[in-house]
């Protein structure tokens, strides 16, 4: 017999008073796994909310799952039952269990039908699409208070985080700790001196890190002297943006103490960005496929034998455009049509609902939050004019909250901008789906990997062929499993494809 768990739960007790009890789910199941020559070894119930990610029980179910090496079957009443989270969707998705869905009739997992499959893989990627969204929307804006010369954290050594006549967020120099910045480069930029030395130097000269009456210690040195801050700008996720705060040294002394980094002074070599790069594997021996020019402009791609040029079989050069043109092929073989995608749309209808709740219920949080924040600054500030703190402690601790009420608020409009967006992307989605063999003809090369990116995983180069896998959904609505067109060699005789 089967082996599998049984999961009930209910939300609130209202659920209870409306026949959803959770002996009555038990129950359901029961009969259920009687009626399917099912075993139950164990059962997970809960009243708790599935709205957020984190509830005990299913979490301690997943943990079972995972460890148990004959149960991968969960019996659940409906869908709701199990989840109404986009985080849930992701988690089992990750998971290969068989999911029955008693009161639908339908069973998730590999031997479900394709149209079941596709539905609910196409639910899972747009789950996890609006959880991109939200942390891109929320990253936005951050990166536009960026953009604003303010840096969104809190001040490097040798600043302070202030509130400005405005009542704004504003950075301001460090009178104390200013000296000690500006010292440690001019001691570092001669390059012939180590961090420790340098570190022991400040300290005989009187520049005491912080208020310990030690020296600096080295991996906080290094930090200091390769941060770009003190020179009035600031790095936010890889970008450099241009800041509203007063430097402390010069770009010239910046780019001195950086040369000191390296032996010869000189800048690091950058090697060239190829497209396909870090997308192939060689299927030989599983090292990364890399590129190369070829007489100034032919670019080509080849296995980085890792492991040893001996150690492979695959000495191949294989030309850019013709891996592009047999990738085509997995493009290609990706098609919808609209009986299936009205199918499609009725059950994304009814994810949007739960967006909807999920939004709820995370403005509910966030709102929360910001309140808490609110109560703290004016509390802190009541222990200020008490005397119970000092004004220096004040105005600390009245920061942290303010930067965090700041994040709070950002993350209270992406949610907002990203519940606006999802029906339009949903659609953008079905639509990219109907149409992705013809937006990728017209792509050019970068936007053509992007493509690919999101649609392939595990490609392969082995002898003339370009191998891949199809990720979920997209395993569900293709033609063919794999391209069949030959790669010729760089040293080959043969025509270019037809």
């Amino acid at each position: 017999m089967k082996k599998a768990v049984l999961y009930a739960r209910v939300s609130s007790n209202e659920q209870e008073k409306h026949g959803f009890s959770i002996p009555a789910q038990v129950k359901y199941l029961k009969d259920y796994a009687r009626q399917n020559d099912i075993t139950i070894v164990q059962e997970f119930t809960e009243s708790q909310t599935a709205k957020t990610s984190g509830r005990v029980e299913f979490n301690n179910m997943l943990k079972f799952l995972k460890s148990s090496k004959d149960v991968n079957i969960i019996l659940v009443e409906k869908t709701d039952r199990l989840y109404r989270n986009f985080k849930d969707y992701v988690k089992l998705e990750d998971e290969n269990f068989e999911i029955h869905l008693v009161k639908e009739n339908e069973i998730l997992g590999k031997n479900a039908p394709s149209h079941t499959k596709l539905t609910h893989g196409l639910k899972v990627l747009i789950a996890k699409n609006y959880i991109d969204n939200l942390r891109e929307e929320t990253m936005k804006g951050m990166k536009e208070k960026a953009e604003q010369g303010i840096f969104p954290s809190r001040a490097p050594y040798g600043y302070k985080n202030i509130r400005n006549s405005q009542g704004k967020n504003d950075i301001a120099v460090d009178d104390l700790n200013a000296p000690f910045i500006k010292r440690a480069f001019e001691i570092y930029s001669c390059g012939t001196i180590s961090l420790m030395d340098t570190a022991q130097q400040l300290l005989d000269e009187g520049f005491c890190y912080r208020s310990y009456q030690k020296r600096i210690p080295k991996s906080a040195l290094e930090q200091m002297l390769k941060n770009p801050f003190y020179t009035g700008v600031f790095k936010f996720k890889g970008e450099i943006m241009q800041g509203k705060h007063t430097p402390l040294i010069t770009k010239k002394l910046f780019q001195k103490v950086q040369s000191a980094f390296t032996k010869d002074g000189k800048s690091l070599y950058r090697k060239q960005e190829f497209l396909l790069g870090n997308f192939l594997t060689c299927g030989d021996c599983g090292c990364s496929i890399i590129g190369e020019i070829k007489k100034g402009k032919y670019i080509y791609y080849h296995c980085s034998w890792g492991h040893g040029r001996d150690n492979c079989n695959n000495k191949k050069y294989y030309k850019e455009q013709e891996i592009f043109e047999q990738l085509e092929g997995a493009i290609k073989a990706i098609q919808i049509d609209s009986g299936l995608k009205q199918e499609i749309l009725n059950a994304i209808i009814e994810l949007n609902k739960q967006s909807q709740s999920f939004q709820e219920d995370n403005l509910k949080r966030l709102n929360a939050c910001a309140e808490k924040l609110r109560r703290e600054i004016s509390l802190i500030y009541q222990d200020k004019l008490d005397g119970n703190i000092s004004h220096e402690q004040w105005k600390e601790e009245n920061e942290i909250r303010r930067q965090r009420l700041e994040t709070v608020k950002i993350k209270i409009e992406a949610l907002d901008t990203t519940n606006q967006k999802f029906m339009t992307e949903v659609n953008s989605i079905l639509e990219l789906l109907e149409n992705l063999y013809d937006k990728y003809l017209q792509a050019n090369d970068a936007n053509k990997v992007k493509l690919l990116k999101s649609v392939l995983s595990n490609c392969t180069i082995e002898g003339e062929n370009v191998h891949w896998t199809y990720k979920k959904p997209f395993c569900y609505i293709t033609k063919t499993a794999n391209s069949k067109k030959i790669l010729p060699r760089l040293d080959s005789n043969q025509q270019p494809f037809d």
